[in-house]
């Protein structure tokens, strides 16, 4: 069977119009609009080509001078197009507006007829400021509005056929129009660094949602939805890499006494602090959570069995001798239990280690807590092994 083209059913209009991937996303909106202009400019040369074909006699100079600036017009256009389709837009705004200038005022030099009363082509001159508004900074429409003035104020001063043409109209209509492009630019200036700000605050606030949405609000630390993507992602990596995952689930003993004899915010002051020891004694990429309630996650990739087990050992160590100040008061010395379970011994899903790491943390807690147990399977006698200090 044969292969279907990557780019059947595409329209090519649509596909000439898009803009690199490699662009910011204001970049591109940029881009796009400068391509459609080209489009258009295109459209305009060539049926402006048209008729000059079709007006001017063949042996007619005029007919050749407009079909040599025409073309000359539309190769800088095509050019302006591909810069603009390779991701270069300033060049390509550049050449743009460079083709609009030399458009009018190539007419002049070709056609001694303009000088002599003929003045249409001389209109021309404001689409080049309309372009640089669209196009480029204020201050560069400004410049390039002041130079044209100039050169029609002595297109006016000199021309022989000034007597046939009412100059102070026509400059005065070119003059507004040039004043309208120049305010317009300002307000669309001011409309797309308002978008931009716009845009990047979006940016930042679906950063912040996102973050929140993976985050404890009291403790800082990642959320039970954040655990459950991130092992099932670490999970297939260890496989397909070959090393151990450990998981040591933590639970924090007797909390509710914590709450009851100082209450709940005592009880929250002693999970800021718990969890800001966990996250001290983390390495670059593990990753602790609070699971739920007193109950917090270690997930650590790519260790053993026995570093898991010395893990364990000294959270119990740093646990005990945690101190927290609540009030000006000390809170008891507060014990944690701990159950260790390890991919792929104990699982080979994330599910089944987290479950295995639940059930060995339940036996330690049944066993009397303030130890850490690590879960094997298939020996009821010997189910978890005590690794707390004697």
């Amino acid at each position: 069977m044969q292969k279907k083209s990557k780019r059947e059913g595409v329209n090519p209009i649509k596909w000439l119009m898009t803009p690199p991937l490699s662009l910011k996303e204001s970049e591109k909106q940029k881009s796009i609009l400068l391509n459609y202009l080209h489009l258009i400019l295109l459209v305009f040369l060539l049926s402006a080509l048209t008729l000059v074909v079709i007006i001017n006699p063949p042996e007619s100079p005029r007919r050749t001078e407009y079909l040599i600036l025409i073309t000359i017009l539309t190769v800088f256009i095509g050019l302006a197009f591909q810069l603009n389709r390779s991701g270069h837009y300033l060049p390509s705004a550049v050449v743009t507006v460079f083709s609009a200038i030399a458009g009018p005022w190539g007419s002049i030099l070709l056609d001694p007829l303009i000088l002599k009363g003929d003045f249409v082509p001389l209109t021309y001159v404001t689409v080049s400021v309309l372009l640089s508004s669209i196009l480029l900074t204020p201050l560069t429409t400004i410049i390039l509005a002041a130079c044209q003035s100039v050169g029609l104020f002595l297109v006016a001063k000199f021309s022989p056929g000034n007597s046939a043409l009412d100059w102070p109209s026509f400059l005065a209509f070119i003059f507004i129009t040039f004043i309208l492009n120049i305010v317009a630019n300002f307000i669309n200036r001011k409309d797309m660094e308002q978008i931009d700000r716009q845009h990047q605050l979006l940016k930042i606030s679906e950063a912040d949602f996102r973050e929140a949405s993976v985050r404890d609000p009291l403790t800082g630390l990642f959320n039970r939805r954040y655990l459950e993507e991130t092992l099932k992602r670490e999970i297939k990596r260890a496989e397909r890499e070959a090393y151990s995952l450990g998981i040591i689930m933590i639970d924090i003993d007797h909390f509710k006494q914590v709450n009851d004899t100082h209450g709940h915010a005592a009880g929250d002051a002693f999970l800021k602090e718990f969890g800001k020891m966990l996250k001290d004694q983390i390495r670059q990429y593990d990753v602790v959570c609070r699971y739920g309630g007193e109950e917090f996650v270690l997930m650590m990739p790519g260790i053993s069995l026995d570093f898991a087990i010395k893990r364990a050992e000294s959270l119990l160590d740093k646990t005990k001798a945690l101190r927290i100040l609540y009030n000006e008061n000390v809170l008891e010395s507060v014990t944690i239990s701990l159950g260790v379970a390890v991919f792929p011994e104990h699982g080979s899903t994330g599910e089944e280690v987290l479950r295995s790491a639940d059930e060995a943390l339940y036996l330690a807690k049944k066993a009397g807590r303030n130890r850490a147990w690590i879960f094997k399977e298939n020996d009821p006698l010997d189910l978890v092994k005590d690794t707390s200090p004697a």
